[in-house]
């Protein structure tokens, strides 16, 4: 198990994978570093995550394991909100992305959510 962290930290020495990635939640860039010697080209990469909305996070984490020639084999998500299209296009470029939940709309004035089947 690999994690991916936003800002530098003492487990983090020597060289790293990084990119930025724009949230939109946030309104902002953050950095995402990985260390190389956890990273490297024989590896098999199962990506997880807690929310995909557009897929900008994903986009960072699928462009270290390019960096670090690691093999994407999957990408688990908890919640998918798939009226953002973050995971069609994800799955458009040939990733398995697995849902545990997708939500296909959201209404905040009405307090409804649609979902879809996983």
């Amino acid at each position: 198990m690999v994690f991916a962290k936003k800002a530098q930290s003492i487990n983090l020495d020597g060289e790293q994978y990084a990119t930025s990635i724009y949230s939109f939640t946030k309104q902002r860039e953050f950095p995402v570093i990985v260390g190389k010697r956890f990273l490297g080209p024989n590896d098999h990469v199962l990506i997880l995550d807690d929310f995909l909305a557009n897929g900008k996070a994903l986009e960072g984490l699928l462009e270290i394991c390019e960096l670090a020639g690691a093999q994407v084999q999957g990408i688990g998500i908890a919640i998918e909100k798939a009226f953002q299209g973050g995971g069609d296009r994800l799955r458009a470029r040939g990733y398995r992305v697995e849902s545990l939940a997708r939500v296909g709309s959201m209404d905040a004035g009405a307090g409804t959510i649609e979902f879809l089947p996983a």
